[in-house]
């Protein structure tokens, strides 16, 4: 605490999201006091940066919804052509890593794992665990509605693709 103005207060003060009061408090006493308003300079420059960096690094890291179904879908094409066999558990298992491996970059691991599980609950399978190839397409289903809640319908519609038995 600095000058009777305490963490989540200068948070609030440079984020906007301060009541009028508190506001009105912290700017009167910046007013008077160098060191404080030397703080406040110093924070609200951090804040600036880091803001920035976030903005730049969402720009250079979000593809376009069509670029990102060009890419996808010459991979899911090439997965495609490949001679179907008849899925066991094991496939199960592989699908629903490749599944997770294509959603954690989006909401990270833990969260992927997540969505997996909450797809799997609200299917008939019930859980993870019991996803089997006749349940998988209700799975599938689920998972894609999830997505497209999350990430848009182009998400979704890779997920489906992905996941296509």
């Amino acid at each position: 605490m600095q000058h009777g103005i305490n963490e989540q207060e200068w948070n609030d003060y440079l984020d906007g999201s301060a009541k009028t009061e508190m506001r009105d408090r912290i700017e009167a006493h910046l007013i008077g006091c160098l060191s404080c308003w030397e703080f406040y300079e110093r924070l609200a420059g951090a804040s600036r940066s880091l803001n920035e960096a976030s903005a730049e690094a969402r720009n250079r890291l979000t593809l376009e919804d069509r670029r990102l179904h060009v890419m996808l879908h010459n991979v899911f094409a090439n997965l495609h052509n490949e001679p179907a066999k008849a899925p066991n558990q094991k496939q199960i298992q592989l699908w629903l890593d490749a599944l997770k491996t294509m959603l954690t970059p989006i909401c990270g691991k833990q969260m992927a794992s997540h969505v997996l599980q909450t797809a799997a609950k609200g299917s008939p399978a019930q859980s993870l665990e019991c996803v089997r190839p006749d349940n998988w397409e209700q799975f599938l289903d689920r998972l894609a509605a999830i997505a497209a809640a999350m990430c848009g319908d182009t998400f979704a519609t890779l997920v489906l693709e992905r996941g296509q038995l």
